[in-house]
Order: C-alpha cells, then structure tokens, then sequence
C-alpha cells in the first residue's frame, strides 16, 4: 500500500497559492478498469518525478456532462525538476500512452491527468493554466486535496452540491 506518510508541505495552499511550492495533480479515470487507469498513470508518473503523496482513492459523480459514468479520482504531490511546460509534455504523452483519445469538451475519459499547482509558479497560455483553472470549484480535488496537504482551507469554497465518496486506497507497486 503506497499511502506515504512523508513530509508535509508547511505552508497552506489557499486559492491564491500563495507560499506553496509543491507540484499537484489531479487524476482521474471513468472509462474501463477505472483503478487500474489510475495505477497505470502513477506507474507512468513515477518515471518522470517522484511521487510524494497520494490522496485516498474517491469517486465522483460527473460535473456538466452528466450522462456517463463516474470517475474515480485521486490527487497526488510529487517532486518534478523540469519546468512545467515539460510537465505538461510529459502528461500528454502519459495520458495517450494510457489510451486517451480525444472526445469531448468534460466527456468520458481512460484518464485524465490534470496540473493543478506547480511551484508557486503561475501560467497562463493556451495550452497551460497554472494554478489550474477551475480547481477552487472541484470537490474531487479539494477533499483530496485537504486530505494529502493538512493545512489545506477550503472553508471559503462553494462546493456544497457536489457528490463524492471516499472509497478506499489505490496501491500500485
């Protein structure tokens, strides 16, 4: 079981990011062996950085685009020491290693491997939105989120009407 009990980031990292300097992402699957997606992806992951620490395993209904089936999700921190333009690279080609294929704008997916903070660094092109986007909105990353980074504040977050259930561990070595 690979539920690491390392060093906790000291600062919080509030909707601004401000002081936190570690590396998130969000990954999540619906569409086959669901855990398995996962694991593959962390597999994947653990050849271009090292992973930190890994959320419990949750499943969450769909957001907008609600006729398919749940995700699972996961968030995990790891120490990545390229920049995050090559983080990105490495996530597209980890993705469509996996069998993503492109569908459409919140449809299913093998997986799906989201950048939701990177160093404190901030982005913003067309193709890499640094902190993510839309994660401050995201229950499945938030809960995740508070549960791997303990100082995480989410008392100011409107995420009240989203459904998700915890539903164990995802082991992968």
């Amino acid at each position: 079981q690979i539920h690491r009990s390392i060093k906790r980031p000291k600062t919080s990292a509030l909707p601004t990011v401000d002081n936190y300097e570690g590396v998130v992402l969000s990954l999540g699957s619906n569409i086959g062996d669901r855990e398995e997606n996962l694991r593959n992806a962390l597999v994947e992951l653990e050849l271009v950085g090292e992973i930190n620490l890994i959320s419990s395993l949750y499943e969450s209904d769909p957001l907008l685009v609600t006729e398919q089936r749940s995700f699972y999700n996961i968030v995990i921190e790891i120490t990545y020491t390229k920049s995050a333009t090559h983080l990105l690279k490495d996530v597209k080609r980890i993705e469509e290693k996996i069998g993503r294929t492109k569908t459409y704008r919140y449809g299913p997916r093998v997986i799906d491997i989201d950048i939701i903070f990177f160093k404190g660094e901030v982005h913003s092109s067309e193709n890499l939105i640094i902190p993510h986007y839309d994660w401050s909105n995201r229950l499945f990353v938030i809960e995740p989120l508070r549960e791997i980074i303990t100082t995480f504040d989410t008392s100011n977050l409107n995420i009240n009407d989203q459904k998700l259930e915890k539903i164990g561990n995802i082991i992968y070595k």
